[in-house]
């Protein structure tokens, strides 16, 4: 005899939507035994078979094939799609410039966007140029990160200088808990032959001297025999002797001279260069906290653009306004600093904002994640996302309404 408060039970989650076997499964985990519940589901969903009822062995045989069909379709969804896993990586690779010669360097850009569930943890990259026939390393580089939700890191590694011209590989690994994310990008080492021309500052083709004489333009030797390289000295020749006059005033010897004054850089004060470093940078965030119109200004001197955007970026995160990110250039820069200006505020509308489909998935999962906002679950374009998403909102409504029926 199936016991009615049981019955009460499926009875109304069945009024939700949720299926028998979904409800099955979720009673079969607070301990209630599979004949209890088949007679509460069979008095709900409809009378149940029983054994006074003949069946050929065809029609049994099909009965029992469906019924463990559906049994192992609902296992798969419940425990595979419904429990995202805590450590998933998205590792893609985009290049500045990979094509160099030996000795100078390549610039790529790494990003590595946190799917799973747990909201930090640390991974070991390893970067390798590699030859594809040999698989021999060239040149490698070893690091090792904290993962959050998103990064977006530019990487140089440098080519040495016995490389061999030809076709070689990228390949970076990202290690974690026992597990690998692994992005390519191709390189192509060259070497360039420079031409010799009259203003390469070497002594070449047929030169008499450092670019003149020959194929290139007369050398004057007055000028380059007496020339004494001082900007304040009047070079010359007089009876095949070198005499070098002093000039007064001289604009360009650092010296600011009275007749100098208003026309010569000499008397010109130089602002010191900004110098850039994490402390720079946060202290300008700290000084957007009072006062952003000035700590904007002081990101605007910046040379470095995407330091400059970053800079911006901080300014955006403490006053709270993705107005800020509006004015960051580097579309990647500008994606972190929305999703992290719609993690600050609690605002998911503003992953809207974000330019690609798989940094936008991530910010609305920081949502789902950290504050079981399931609201988001429709916006996100991924489907194995979007799923995990449902999953976790059917699983969460059905342990709120456990929790009630308890107490």
């Amino acid at each position: 005899m199936q016991k009615k408060s049981l019955a009460d039970y499926v009875r109304e989650f069945a009024q939700k939507g949720y299926s028998a076997s979904t409800i099955r499964n979720f009673l079969l985990k607070y301990g209630y035994s599979g004949r209890e519940i088949d007679d509460a589901i069979g008095s709900i969903f409809g009378t149940t078979i029983r054994h006074e009822i003949h069946l050929s062995h065809t029609t049994a045989l099909v009965v029992i094939f469906i019924f463990i069909s559906l049994l192992g379709v609902s296992s798969f969804f419940y425990f595979g799609a419904s429990k995202a896993p805590s450590e998933l990586l998205d590792l893609n690779l985009e290049p500045i410039t990979t094509t160099a010669e030996p000795g100078s360097s390549i610039t790529f850009i790494k990003e590595l966007s946190n799917l799973g569930s747990s909201k930090r943890y640390d991974v070991i990259i390893k970067q390798e140029v590699i030859e594809p026939n040999t698989n021999r390393i060239i040149t490698q580089k070893i690091e090792t990160r904290a993962i959050e939700t998103f990064g977006s890191t530019q990487t140089t590694m440098l080519i040495p200088k016995d490389t061999a011209p030809g076709n070689y590989i990228l390949r970076v690994i990202v290690e974690y808990d026992g597990k690998k994310a692994v992005a390519t990008l191709p390189v192509k080492i060259a070497s360039f032959a420079k031409k010799e021309t009259c203003f390469d500052g070497l002594k070449n083709q047929d030169e008499e001297k450092i670019d003149c004489g020959g194929a290139c333009k007369e050398c004057e030797k007055q000028s380059i025999e007496c020339n004494d390289n001082n900007p304040c000295t009047d070079d010359l020749t007089e009876n095949d002797v070198c005499i070098n006059k002093p000039i007064f005033p001289c604009c360009g010897n650092s010296i600011c001279e009275e007749q100098e004054k208003g026309s010569c850089s000499d008397c010109q004060k130089a602002e010191p260069p900004l110098l850039m470093s994490s402390e720079t940078l946060d202290d300008i965030k700290e000084l957007a906290r009072v006062d952003p119109a000035k700590a904007l200004q002081q990101c605007n001197g910046i040379e470095v653009p995407d330091l400059k955007d970053t800079c911006i970026g901080n300014i955006g995160e403490v006053q709270r306004s993705k107005e800020f990110c509006l004015k960051i250039s580097n579309p990647r820069i500008k994606d972190l600093c929305y999703s992290t200006i719609a993690k600050e505020t609690n605002e998911n509308s503003i992953c809207n904002d974000i330019s690609t489909d798989s940094r936008r998935d991530s910010c609305y999962m920081t949502f789902v994640l950290d504050n079981k906002d399931y609201s988001v679950c429709d916006k996100i374009s991924n489907k194995h996302l979007r799923q995990s998403c449902e999953s976790l909102r059917q699983l969460n409504e059905l342990n709120q309404q456990s929790q009630e029926q308890q107490s």
